[in-house]
């Protein structure tokens, strides 16, 4: 593996300060002033390296755009349908009584995203 260009590591460290869950877009505009001339699509082919390389997860959760998480450790997501926000929680497991594997199907990652709304929707 190359060692990290300057933009790379600037957007890895963003990546891991946050638990925002953030999209291409939210990062740049948190690096943007960080770093000479840095462009959104130097961004996200920063971001797809990452995720290439397995230093960040891309998440295709039911949202507007792909977010990324830099936290690697097993969790599941709680999805926002009002706010979009995305909560990590600790890993939800399947149930014992599914057979995957009867279906002739190898599990190599299991993703659980729970969707609802968060507890600042809910006081509203």
């Amino acid at each position: 593996m190359k060692a990290l260009t300057k933009h790379r590591e600037l957007i890895f460290n963003d990546l891991r300060e946050r638990k925002d869950h953030p999209t291409a877009k939210m990062v740049f505009e948190s690096v943007r002033g960080k770093a000479d001339k840095i462009s959104f699509a130097t961004v996200y082919n920063s971001l797809e390296y990452l995720v290439e390389h397995k230093m960040v997860n891309k998440l295709n959760i039911e949202s507007d755009s792909v977010r990324y998480d830099a936290f690697l450790d097993d969790h599941s997501h709680l999805l926002c349908t009002e706010c979009g926000k995305v909560l990590d929680v600790a890993p939800l497991k399947l149930s014992t009584d599914t057979d995957l594997q009867s279906l002739g199907f190898q599990v190599k990652h299991v993703d659980i995203v729970v969707t609802g709304t968060c507890s600042s929707c809910n006081s509203l």
